[in-house]
């Protein structure tokens, strides 16, 4: 009997995570779909949070970090997708504000009858952020720890570690000084972030790489369609931006805030999608690249 390669098993395994991030979006669009049938089309994909999706939605983005994490290869590219890895799990946990009685069945109580992340959920919101901050803290100081039993070059990592730093200073300053803000505006900001971070991947794997040469060439074709695919993600979050700070919302079918979520997570699996027929044959999908002497 012949052992198969070990880089073999590398490479299909990294090929299931790259159609799991993908088909991520097809579990939050199932969530969605039959939560539809129990309170209707809300204003946003992100207030499914307080629907029977719930569970499905913080789980699929949950999942989503993992992977990017798993596959954030090398160079510039790992540095963008540890970033978006980071974002994810904000967005899943920290819900988007919502208006007192409009999510059928989900009593919420706000300060003032305003719109705001309602008092039932914080308590399970301050949980989740702290929970976040430990274990990112933990996981610098496995980076560290990996990076002195490897002996990594300090450059190799140094991006993802600064990275990865400043975004827990960040959350847990504005929770901790400014936390109105933060649930007021930190979903929004952390979606934002998350696609534009996805939108420079996607510019990033349209071009060639000379200087890694285990870099996996797209086709013309490929790369094309790669810089529409971030062009559309700039524009659709231009328009969330815009939408969102206007505050007053236009009542149309669909909602323009769910079928501007719903565009970029489109984008999103198509990238991913595609992300699978460029590297399929890589045969290199490591972390951390070459060793450094």
């Amino acid at each position: 009997m012949t052992d198969v390669p070990i880089e073999t098993s590398l490479m299909r395994t990294y090929r299931y995570v790259r159609i799991g991030i993908a088909a991520i979006v097809l579990v939050i669009g199932v969530a969605v779909g039959f939560a539809i049938r129990e309170v209707g089309v809300l204003p946003s994909i992100s207030a499914y949070f307080y629907s029977p999706a719930h569970n499905a939605f913080v789980g699929a983005l949950v999942a989503a970090s993992f992977g990017l994490f798993a596959l954030s290869g090398r160079g510039v590219e790992r540095n963008l997708l540890d970033a978006a890895a980071l974002l994810a799990p904000i967005i899943a946990v920290v819900p988007t504000p919502m208006q007192p009685g409009g999510i059928p069945g989900f009593a919420a109580t706000c300060p003032g009858d305003t719109t705001c992340v309602p008092l039932e959920v914080r308590a399970g919101v301050g949980n989740d952020v702290a929970t976040y901050l430990v274990v990112g803290a933990v996981l610098v100081v496995v980076a560290l720890g990996i990076r002195r039993r490897q002996r990594l070059a300090w450059r190799q990592i140094a991006a993802s570690v600064l990275v990865t730093t400043a975004v827990l200073l960040v959350v847990c300053l504005t929770w901790t000084f400014a936390r109105d803000a933060f649930l007021a505006f930190g979903h929004f900001v952390a979606t934002g972030l998350f696609f534009l971070v996805i939108a420079a991947v996607a510019v990033w794997n349209a071009f060639p790489h000379a200087t890694d040469p285990r870099w996996v060439q797209p086709s013309r074709a490929l790369a094309v369609t790669n810089i529409v695919i971030a062009t559309a993600l700039v524009i659709d979050m231009i328009v969330l931006v815009v939408l969102v700070a206007r505050g007053e919302i236009p009542d149309a079918p669909p909602p323009p805030v769910f079928a501007c979520e719903f565009i970029a997570l489109g984008l999103f699996a198509a990238f991913w999608i595609l992300q699978s027929a460029q590297k399929w044959r890589d045969p290199d999908p490591s972390l951390v690249g070459a060793r450094l002497s």
